[in-house]
This record gives structure tokens, sequence and C-alpha cells, in this order.
């Protein structure tokens, strides 16, 4: 459909940039790289928009920017870019999947979107009850998302599937997929861009602020203590799970890269309560796990906001309804894998989950997020 279209992996930070400065002056974004990588930036998307380049986005990640970036004239196409630029979705998390770059990064696990989309066509021609649809969708819900496949979701929601039928109506059904081609097909009908310089060119990425206090004014012993107990108790560790397990004896020999993500799984469970066997230990290990990432100054920024938000809420006196708390507990139940908040509080042992984490810390960032999400 494309002919003289250059087709990259993944994006990640720069490649924008990159596309650019070597003559492009169309180019669409689908796909983006988050997990191991950098993710291309608005800003970077906004600069390129602004020096001339048509950007579009759909599908995934390129859906996100557009949305992002709409007013710097950044294009979306797709039922998923809408529902972004609606505010029906507004994490990543609906449309992560984990990829094989030896196979042209192809999905290896299932969307969330794709998911939600698929149990309903299975309910609509009735090939689960309704009930069975609410199991499926708090399943997929409640696993990291490199393990969302269909085998996986339809056992652990109960649902049987013994001649492989639902399996194939919802390998059928890929949003993402349709977005995707949808943009290709827009870009085909589109006449020439103008031809540009396809010499290098150094684009001028304009001012950049670097903060100047990474610590954002809090004491680095405060950051130390309060940090990991928000990271550990709202189950944000959980990106960090396969790094924190990898050197226990039960993944002796494997990668941390092929450790199972899921707190719950019980060879999973049974070294984090290792790791995790004191308050200090699980500090020290999450923090490390942070800054052998890079992701020490964005956790310190994601903490700051939530508490800023939630010190505004209070000050302004708006009232956290039932179904809102509700909401909350159950997102943070599901990270750290169980389907509902009730499952996860009838599963303590001596004030904490069998993984070793402090119930009073899960309590504790479940309020700080219930009234800064208000």
């Amino acid at each position: 459909m494309l002919p003289s279209a250059e087709i990259l992996p993944p994006a990640k930070r720069g490649d924008v940039y990159r596309a650019r400065e070597k003559g492009s002056t169309r180019i669409l974004v689908v796909d983006g790289a988050f997990a191991h990588e950098l993710p291309i930036t608005p800003r970077e998307v906004v600069d390129v928009a602004r020096d001339g380049a048509q950007i579009f986005g759909a599908s995934s990640m390129g859906a996100i920017r557009a949305a992002e970036c709409r007013p710097a004239g950044v294009r979306g196409v797709g039922a998923v870019y809408r529902m972004y630029r609606m505010g029906l979705l507004d994490s990543d998390d609906p449309v992560a999947v984990a990829t094989d770059p030896d196979r042209g990064h192809a999905a290896v696990s299932v969307a969330l979107i794709n998911i939600h989309a698929a149990v309903g066509r299975l309910r609509g021609l009735r090939m689960i009850t309704p009930s069975q649809r609410a199991a499926l969708l708090q399943s997929a819900a409640a696993l990291y998302y490199p393990d969302r496949t269909w085998r996986l979701i339809l056992r652990q929601a109960g649902v049987n599937d013994p001649d492989g039928a639902l399996r194939r109506v919802c390998a059928a059904v890929d949003i993402k997929r349709a977005d995707a081609l949808s943009a290709v097909r827009l870009l085909a009908s589109l006449p020439d861009p103008a031809e540009s310089d396809s010499t290098f060119r150094a684009l001028d990425r304009g001012p950049r602020y670097f903060s100047h206090d990474p610590l954002l004014g809090y004491d680095r012993r405060r950051l130390d203590d309060d940090l990991p107990r928000f990271i550990a108790g709202s189950g944000r560790y959980r990106k960090y799970v396969r790094w924190l397990v990898a050197d226990e004896p039960e993944f002796h020999g494997i990668a941390a890269k092929d450790c199972p993500t899921s707190p719950r799984d019980p060879l999973v469970e049974k070294a984090l309560a290792r790791v995790f066997r004191s308050r200090r230990g699980i500090a020290c290990s999450v923090m490390d796990k942070v800054a052998s990432f890079g992701q020490f100054e964005t956790e310190v920024m994601l903490w700051h906001a939530v508490l800023r938000l939630k010190a505004d809420r209070i000050s302004h006196g708006v009232e956290v309804s039932p179904g809102h708390e509700r909401q909350v507990r159950d997102g943070v139940a599901q990270r750290h894998g169980y389907r509902t908040w009730e499952s996860l509080t009838s599963d303590l042992r001596d004030g904490r989950l069998p993984s070793g984490i402090p119930f009073d810390w899960v309590e504790e960032a479940c309020v700080s997020l219930v009234h800064a999400r208000a």
C-alpha cells in the first residue's frame, strides 16, 4: 500500500527527530517502545510537526501521542485515537503488548483494548454468559500486559474452550491492526508531500528544561523511606518484578526477561517473600531497581504529583464517592495480582501480603491515590 515507505521498529526516544533530520516529510507513528527503552515524547512529536513534517498517529503509542499533540497539528486516525482523544482511555496499559524483535516485533501478548472488544463479540454471539464476560475482563485486567494471552485469560477466568472456538473468535478481533491499516490507507490516498532536502541536517530541538533539583526539594532520607513505600504499596513495583526475583534460586539459569511478572505466581511469590523479608529489605531492593533502570526521577515526580493532588483535593473539600474509592482500590489490588480488593485483604498473613509487602503500605498508597484521582 505504501511501497516507498521506510518501515522502522517501534519508535523510541529520538527516532522521530532522526527521521525528520534525514529528510522525512510525512511520518506515521504506530507502535512505540516504552518498557526497556525511553519512549518518544510529546515534545519530540511537536518539534517535528512545527518543523514542517506531517505527523500521523494511530493504533498504539501513535494514537496516544496524536491525542496529546493534536493542538500542534498532529493527525490521529482510528478508534483507539478517538478513545484517547475523548478521555475514555488515560494510560498506555490498554494498548501495551509484549513483542518479539526476532519476528519483526510481532505481538506475543494481547492488548487489553482488543480483549474488551473480543469479549464483547463473544457475548454478542452468545458464546459466553454475562458472568463469564465479567470474569474474562477481570482476569485480563489482573494480568501484567506481557502475560495477557487468550489461553491464560480463559484459564484464570475459569472459562472452558475445549475446541478452541472462543480463541478463534477472539484472535480475529484486532482493533489496533484495523486502525493501523486505516492510517496506512489514508496516507496512500494523500498526494505526495513536497520533496525534502535528503541531506542530513540537525533539527533545532528547542530549549530544554533540565530539573535543577531531581529530588524536587525533598530530603533524600525522606525519599529513601517514603518513595519505596508508595512504589511497593501501590503495586508499581510490579514492572520491576522480573529483576527483583531473577537472582533467587527459583529462577536459577533463567534470564531476567524470561521470568514471570505476576506477584501471584507461586514461584515469584516465594522469591519475593525472601527478597522482601523486612521493610528495609523492600526499600533497598526497590530503590536499587529504580536506580538501575534510570527511573528515579520519574518515580519521584509521580509520587510528588500524587501528594500534591491529594493535598489540593483535601484543601478544596472534594468528596470521594464509594464507587470511586472502590474503583481505585480494585485497581491497586489488580496490580498486586488480585481480582478485587476483598480478595487481597482476605489473603493477608500477619499484616502482610504473601509477597512480603506490608498491608499498611498498600492502604497508605490507596488513600493517597483515592484523593489524588478524585
